[in-house]
């Protein structure tokens, strides 16, 4: 993100059967440089993660006010230990009138 002038972050929890589940953190939104602790934890196979994706931007008709736009998306990690989407990642908003 900083190489493309993004000022943004990402960041992950692993997703259990009560939202944020057991495993590793890996980033937070004030800890983008890692986690101690949670964030030591191995990656199981077939652990399910929250990708947290977020950028803020200057918004030319609000005078410029900066605004932050925050998106989650799932993945997992297969047996074999790739990652991939959960399911198809949004790629565009949708707005609601």
């Amino acid at each position: 993100m900083t190489a493309s002038g993004i000022d943004g972050t990402v960041y992950s929890h692993p997703i259990g059967l009560h939202g944020h589940g057991a495993g590793p953190i890996i980033g937070m939104w004030d800890l983008q440089g890692g986690v101690s602790g949670r964030g030591d934890v191995k990656v199981a196979p077939g652990t399910w993660f929250a990708i947290e994706l977020q950028a803020t931007s200057a918004v030319p008709e609000w005078s410029g006010q900066r605004v932050r736009s925050a998106q989650e998306e799932d993945a997992v990690v297969g047996e074999d230990g790739s990652a991939h989407w959960a399911l198809l990642r949004q790629d565009r908003f949708h707005l609601v009138r």
